[in-house]
């Protein structure tokens, strides 16, 4: 797959684009997903970059969590942001990984990626709700790079 924007068909990013907006109702934490060709030897600290590529390290609520996926090398990482590693434990992000990484084993990418939103939100919810009832605005959630 060289166009790795095909990762994904379109209804699974409009299905994944719709439950990233779904959370948005009941936090204030913002939710992405990053997919790359290469991560090399550091999920991590590619998804580190791509956190701050993406815009997410300039919220001023520090509470933004981004998904990250490396097609080539076939890496995932989960990456959070200050206020919510302040009030999760490091156990939290293995259990949201190890959810994720379950149905990816079983190339059930859109799944796994649904469930570790889901897991996600609940928290991000839970420690920052949003209590104004507004209309969301929906930035791009799913974004490829390469």
């Amino acid at each position: 797959m060289a166009d790795i924007s095909m990762f994904f068909s379109l209804d699974d990013r409009m299905e994944l684009e719709s439950a990233i907006l779904n959370a948005s109702y009941k936090t204030t934490g913002e939710i992405r997903i990053r997919v790359e060709k290469k991560a090399g030897r550091d999920p991590l600290g590619a998804a580190r970059r791509a956190f701050a590529a993406t815009g997410l390290k300039n919220k001023a609520a520090r509470n933004s969590v981004l998904f990250y996926i490396s097609v080539f090398d076939r890496k995932f990482a989960v990456f959070g942001d200050d206020e919510i590693n302040k009030r999760v434990s490091p156990e939290f992000w293995e259990t949201v990984k190890n959810a994720v990484i379950a149905k990816f084993s079983e190339r059930e990418f859109k799944i796994g990626l649904l469930g570790g939103i889901t897991i996600v939100a609940e928290k991000l919810a839970g420690y920052f709700p949003d209590e104004k009832i507004d209309l969301k605005e929906n930035p791009e959630s799913v974004t490829f790079e390469g």
